[in-house]
């Protein structure tokens, strides 16, 4: 079927076409989203820009320049940013496209709370890291794999003192499963003094995708929450659980 419009022939087929594009556009932002590669899309729209006036003003060195530099875009864009394509490529599937009604968490909540004031009550310390839309494959792979289920019982063996993951990180999965133990995370460059490593490791994981991070303090015996690279004030059992409650839900 062709509708014509003026002298413009229109096909359902290229009604098609701007749609697949148009979705492909949206996902493609969706998975940048929340990624170290944003940052890149903001510069790369700034050259955008300078090559666009570069190009009225008749800067033809600028111009020359700027062109080598789109020429060689793709290669230097999969060296620095393997990882996070990796990530977005993981994603690529039925789940994302197609997103399920999530479950009930109410069980996984409340044991995390649970564990991680048991922990504070002790003065154990310990991050707990839960795993949303950004996939956290390379944070996993530099901890221990355990893809266990969650319970208060293994998180409390993980963080006891003076074992071998008790500095590390341990990651519940988007399925509310323990991924890993004794991750490394990025770290936060945080001014404040009283943020120890394991504050800045929270804040850090959270500024790099959309995961929430619980911190323990073993030196204060506070629990706080990391997200999207913000810390908040030490918490109490229940305003933690609604925190929890109304972001996973």
């Amino acid at each position: 079927m062709i509708f014509t419009l003026g002298q413009i022939s229109f096909r359902w087929e290229d009604l098609v076409d701007i749609l697949l594009v148009a979705l492909m556009c949206y996902y493609g932002i969706r998975f940048v989203l929340g990624t170290r590669a944003m940052a890149a899309l903001n510069g790369l729209i700034i050259l955008l820009a300078l090559y666009g006036i570069a190009q009225h003003l008749q800067f033809f060195t600028v111009v020359w320049l700027l062109q080598h530099v789109f020429n060689s875009l793709f290669l230097i864009v999969v060296i620095l940013f393997h990882q996070d394509i990796r990530q977005a490529l993981a994603k690529l599937n039925l789940h994302v496209l197609f997103r399920r009604k999530k479950g009930r968490y109410d069980k996984l909540i409340g044991m995390i709370c649970s564990t991680a004031f048991e922990l504070a009550s002790r003065r154990i310390g310990a991050i707990i890291v839960i795993e949303r839309d950004v996939a956290l494959g390379d944070m996993t792979e530099k901890g221990v794999r355990i893809d266990a289920e969650t319970s208060q019982d293994l998180l409390a063996t993980i963080f006891f003192p003076n074992t071998a993951l008790h500095d590390g990180a341990v990651i519940i999965s988007r399925e509310g499963r323990v991924s890993a133990a004794g991750c490394v995370l990025p770290l936060a460059n945080v001014a404040r003094q009283h943020f120890g490593t394991r504050h800045r490791a929270a804040i850090g994981i959270t500024e790099v995708s959309d995961a929430i991070a619980i911190a323990v303090s073993e030196e204060r015996g506070e629990v706080t929450l990391a997200q999207n690279g913000q810390l908040s004030n030490p918490l109490t059992q229940e305003r933690l659980a609604r925190i929890l409650s109304n972001v996973l839900k």
